[in-house]
């Protein structure tokens, strides 16, 4: 089902899949939107899913406020108004931080939390991006080899075979967007230290083997989460939940069962 919720800071698309079983929440990576989910779904029965265009993406209104704080608040205000009062959260690199964020400043509201491709934002981190230049941006020409130019960009962090699918979405969704490096700012300006410590549940890191933006910066997060449940997707990418949902719902599931009680 898909809906439009009213929230604090504006109407937030959602999409929901499943009627029993435990509730889980799906936050997807910048610039795309809930379809990066939606070939995992299909491999999520016995949930209740929630997967939401985080705001300024998809169908949803933009934030106020361009923060990893302001995605994480319309997030929890999704769950208040579908009285959802805790559920298992899952990340994807933009989305991990989300989670991460919600996990730590509402700790009561998580069942667990599984970080796909996050990283970890601290002094150095952020000292490392703060000159960055844009990852999803070029400049539109007339001849179209702008779109080629992004696809090109787009493949090479994407395992063979490549599903044409999979890019035509992400640019869809660049294209779409009106700053579509509106979100790595977000990313670059925020504080994981504060969080250290706020959230003791169930934790997994899920790495993406063929993913080289991501995986050398695996051990960050590692690092400060050692309790944490760490697996190596071999064949994930940029774009695991979609060009390996099977696998990335396999994980997920095994990882509730064993340690969140599912």
């Amino acid at each position: 089902m898909s809906t439009c919720i009213r929230t604090a800071t504006g109407r937030v698309h959602v999409v929901t899949r499943g009627s029993a079983g435990p509730w889980i929440v799906l936050l997807h990576q910048t610039p795309r939107s809930w379809d990066e989910y939606a070939l995992l779904l299909p491999h999520l029965a016995g949930y209740r899913a929630v997967v939401p265009d985080l705001p300024g993406y998809g169908r949803s209104d933009p934030a106020g406020e361009n923060t990893i704080e302001a995605a994480a608040e319309a997030a929890v205000s999704v769950l208040d108004a579908l009285g959802v009062d805790s559920a298992h959260l899952a990340g994807h690199h933009f989305g991990g931080l989300v989670a991460y964020h919600i996990a730590v400043s509402n700790p009561d509201r998580v069942a667990s939390l599984a970080l796909s491709s996050t990283p970890y934002i601290d002094a150095d981190e952020r000292e490392r991006r703060r000159d960055a230049p844009p990852f999803n941006s070029v400049p539109p020409r007339p001849d179209g080899s702008h779109l080629a130019e992004l696809w090109q960009r787009r493949r090479q962090y994407l395992a063979e075979p490549i599903d044409p699918g999979v890019i035509t979405r992400y640019i869809r969704d660049v294209l779409a967007h009106p700053d579509p490096d509106r979100g790595h700012a977000a990313v670059a300006a925020y504080r994981s230290e504060d969080g250290l410590g706020k959230y003791r549940g169930p934790l997994l890191c899920l790495s993406s083997a063929r993913d080289p933006r991501a995986f050398p910066h695996r051990d960050r997060i590692l690092t400060a989460f050692p309790q944490a449940r760490h697996v190596v997707l071999d064949e994930g990418d940029i774009s695991s939940p979609e060009t390996c949902p099977g696998a990335f719902a396999h994980v997920l599931m095994d990882f509730h069962r064993k340690e969140a009680a599912v």
